[in-house]
């Protein structure tokens, strides 16, 4: 077998061994929480959550930028007294931001509940950049072994940390982002262990490594904000849910979307171990393998979906308050299909190509697309049904416009393939909602089938010619 392909494979089965592991400690605590913590208090954890997510955004495409600049070369080869300067520049910055937030939301902030939350998730956010320039730059030179093991002891902190609290019958929210807090800062000092050549070593000029900062943060900027505006196509919308309905219907809408994210998160193992290895095929070689990618993923994907009533069925009997809220199941389940394959595929192809700016203006347009939809279907008809819906409809306008970007460098056309999966979307949609029981199954289940023979020929030669990439010479 190819040296570079058994590599590869390894690195694959490492990265997903971390975020299997990840899913399943996520999965758990994702269906413990809501059955120990009540709603409001729940509603308090998810909105920890959500701001977290834009939290981490601060640090302005700081780390993005050392992805993208050192993507592909040798760990022990980089200049690691610029790189340690732009690790103690980054915590030096987290450190103080947190400080002044936390300032700011306990001294002006009218509700002081939300307030604490949203210190925390900077202290949180802080912590998580730092480390996530560690991972990053483990990652990018294909070092996935150790990015790996970070993932997995910051999981299983947070794990063992979190149940420690349920076994001690603590109902606090609070208590699970000390938990996570923790965690990360455990994980961190892991992180630090891993990389302490780089980290402890005499640094550049100040001159040079402000220089160097400035370059990176350049570099990432488009990515980090590429990365921000796609978080907010959904964002906007789930802000729009609480500010219209409350946490505790916000709470009910993000454990939906969390049983959808968990295969996203699950499968980006992929895209780890992706992109360093796309830095380095030659042009050709690279515009080929994109055909066969795109199918190896999307069959499974769509296969995934088969599995929707039984999971269904099982939440509600975990999950019984939830019930109504677990119905928008049948919307946004698909929604992993898209985002995996525009986070995974797309968006590391265009990575690969230093194609960033086309991920920006995608997820610009979109942001505004969502920002419209949402006036109309929370502030007009203030229909929550809609809402949720139209989450689903932009993910996958996000998905098929940075495709049809991407097909622009790689060639190839995108309607057919983009007609038949809209149309398997659309019934497994329709179905579920409607009719919601395992005759909605049947029915997608014979419209799968009717898509893998309509394109038996292909799907054949795509796996075929991947196993002949990945086999022996």
């Amino acid at each position: 077998m190819k040296k570079d392909a058994i590599e590869f494979i390894k690195n694959f089965f490492r990265a997903l061994s971390a975020n299997v592991t990840r899913i399943l400690f996520t999965l758990i605590l994702t269906l413990l929480l809501p059955k120990i913590l009540g709603e409001q208090e729940y509603g308090m954890w998810q909105l920890y959550l959500f701001y977290v997510t834009y939290a981490c955004y601060n640090s302005f495409g700081w780390s993005e930028g050392i992805y993208l600049k050192y993507g592909g070369q040798d760990y022990y080869k980089l200049d690691k007294k610029v790189i340690a300067g732009q690790v103690w520049g980054l915590g030096i910055y987290e450190v103080l931001l947190t400080f002044t937030v936390g300032f700011i939301a306990m001294t002006f902030a009218p509700d002081s509940m939300k307030s604490y939350v949203l210190m925390l998730a900077f202290l949180s956010a802080g912590l998580d950049n730092v480390r996530y320039m560690l991972q990053s730059l483990l990652q990018c030179t294909n070092r996935i072994k150790e990015y790996a093991r970070i993932v997995m002891v910051e999981r299983v902190l947070f794990f063992s940390l979190a149940i420690l609290f349920v076994l001690i019958g603590s109902r606090d929210y609070a208590a699970f982002i000390y938990s996570e807090i923790v965690a990360r800062i455990l994980s961190l000092i892991y992180a630090v262990y891993i990389c302490r050549d780089v980290i402890f070593v005499k640094m550049s000029s100040f001159k040079e490594l402000t220089k160097e900062a400035k370059y990176l943060i350049s570099c990432g900027f488009k990515l980090s904000f590429a990365n921000l505006a796609s978080q907010l196509i959904i964002g906007i919308v789930r802000f729009a849910v609480e500010w219209e309905w409350g946490t505790v219907v916000f709470g009910k809408i993000s454990l939906t979307l969390s049983m959808s994210n968990m295969l996203i998160t699950c499968l980006a193992a992929v895209s780890v171990v992706l992109f360093p290895v796309l830095r380095r095929m030659d042009g050709e070689k690279l515009k080929s393998m994109y055909p066969v990618m795109r199918m190896v993923l999307t069959v499974p994907l769509y296969a995934l979906l088969l599995i929707y009533i039984p999971f269904r069925d099982i939440l509600v009997l975990w999950l019984p308050q939830y019930e109504a809220s677990l119905r928008y199941l049948a919307i946004l389940f698909p929604i992993f299909i898209y985002e995996v394959r525009t986070t995974i595929l797309n968006n590391t192809y265009l990575n690969t190509y230093r194609k960033e700016k086309y991920i920006l203006y995608v997820n610009v347009v979109t942001v505004l697309i969502s920002l419209c939809i949402t006036v109309v279907t929370v502030g007009v008809f203030k229909n929550l049904d809609l809402a949720v819906a139209s989450i689903v409809l932009l993910v996958m306008l996000k998905c098929l416009l940075t495709e049809i970007w991407l097909r622009k460098i790689v060639g190839g056309g995108v309607l057919k393939e983009t007609l038949q999966e809209l149309v398997l979307t659309v019934v497994f949609i329709v179905s579920g909602w409607y009719i919601g029981d395992y005759r909605a199954t049947a029915i997608y289940a014979v419209l799968y089938v009717g898509y893998l023979l309509l394109n038996k020929k292909e799907i054949v030669e795509k796996f075929a010619h991947l196993k002949s990439i990945i086999g022996t010479k």
